[in-house]
């Protein structure tokens, strides 16, 4: 029983491979009836360029300011708005200048009033104020000296003569303070108090002033957080600007390769979001310390945007030149097939068999009108650069066109 099962193993067996075979046969039979597919080929041509770094990274403003009234308010006026290009020193918006306005306006008449007494202290007294009290110091000293008189001979209480003898004293001390002129130290009380009230008239002058909000650079406006009517503290960020012509292109280096960057080095920049748009930059900044966690270092790249058609947070993609050569192969973009999986292949003839093979390709940035091949090819392989997207591996196929 056990032998009849064995030899009903060993029959299916044979004839499962019998099957196989036979249908392997068909199919090959079938390729090989297949007519051969017009093709045209090209060997990769060699370029010689720049040696350059690729890095991805994003784009910034090449200036940004957070903009804020610098005094608080209601906020009258509000003249911009996201997205306009402003220049520097427009007015952007306004406070409610009223209570500023007065302020200052008291503080400039204290100011003009503390110069005016400074000027008066350093001037000293005028010849009629020398002379009025030249008169009543005469007129004092007479009186004086007749009221002696008297209460020496005992005709006038001491009394009264003390009275007298006072209002002498103090017209004489008038009359020595006026010879002498304003003290030193008035002088100087009277003019710290004018510098004090016109550093308090400027104070107010600036802070009138700060009612009106400047672009402190040109740019656009990225962003508005305030509208009329609103009541803002001083300090609080209202509007942003960025300057976007030119922008800086913030790219990450590896650190294997950060030796070939050059300040000054030219640069080629795009956008995934702007199709086919390039642009050219150079390297303006180099990063002196490394990402902790991606090692890498960070470069900038200056790139001039009239327009402006790079905007701030864009992804880019930038390929900066070194000094020396580089030895680069390129192929035609339409000679790029993509298998099941995206992945990108060229079909490489086979001269012996007469057919195409794929080889999977490492594809680089376009270099003039073909696309670099970064690795996958020798450089000496014939590939197929027409008809292959009637092609599939192993493919009979006769040649049209090219290299044979």
């Amino acid at each position: 029983m056990q032998t009849n099962r064995m030899l009903i193993c060993f029959f299916t067996v044979v004839g499962a491979a019998a099957l196989t075979a036979c249908r392997s046969d068909t199919v090959r039979a079938a390729r090989e009836d297949t007519p051969p597919v017009p093709v045209q080929l090209r060997n990769p041509a060699v370029v010689e360029r720049p040696d350059s770094v690729t890095a991805s990274g994003s784009v910034e403003g090449s200036e940004t300011a957070d903009v804020a009234f610098q005094v608080g308010g209601r906020v009258a006026r509000v003249l911009v708005e996201e997205g306009q290009h402003v220049s520097k020193g427009q007015l952007l918006a306004q406070i409610e200048p009223t209570d500023y306005r007065n302020a200052f306006n008291a503080a400039t008449a204290q100011k003009d009033a503390a110069r005016a007494e400074a000027q008066k202290a350093d001037a000293g007294p005028r010849k009629q104020e020398l002379e009025q009290a030249r008169i009543d110091f005469e007129r004092a000293e007479d009186e004086y000296k007749r009221m002696k008189f008297l209460v020496e001979r005992k005709s006038l209480p001491p009394n009264d003569f003390q009275k007298v003898e006072a209002a002498y004293n103090a017209s004489h001390e008038r009359y020595q303070m006026t010879l002498e002129g304003t003290r030193k130290e008035d002088r100087a009380a009277a003019l710290a108090q004018a510098h004090a009230a016109e550093a308090q008239a400027s104070e107010e002058g600036k802070h009138l002033a700060d009612t009106r909000l400047l672009a402190p650079i040109s740019g656009n406006i990225s962003m508005r957080k305030v509208d009329p009517g609103q009541t803002v503290a001083a300090g609080t960020s209202v509007l942003a600007i960025v300057d976007l012509n030119p922008v800086k292109v913030r790219v990450g280096v590896p650190e294997a390769e950060i030796g070939k960057v050059k300040y000054g080095a030219s640069a080629e920049v795009s956008a995934p979001s702007l199709p086919g748009g390039r642009f050219e930059g150079k390297v303006g900044i180099i990063g002196v310390a490394a990402e902790p966690a991606s090692r890498t270092y960070t470069v900038k790249i200056i790139v001039p945007n009239p327009g402006p058609v790079l905007l701030a947070g864009m992804v880019a993609e930038a390929r900066i030149f070194g000094p020396d050569k580089a030895r680069v192969l390129t192929l035609p973009p339409e000679a790029i097939v993509h298998d099941p999986q995206g992945a990108p292949n060229v079909y490489v003839y086979n001269s012996e068999r007469k057919r195409v093979y794929a080889h999977r390709v490492d594809v680089g940035p376009p270099v003039g009108a073909e696309v670099q091949i970064r690795s996958g090819l020798r450089g000496d392989e014939q590939i197929v650069v027409s008809g292959q997207q009637k092609l599939r591996e192993g493919s009979l196929v006769e040649i049209a066109g090219g290299a044979r």
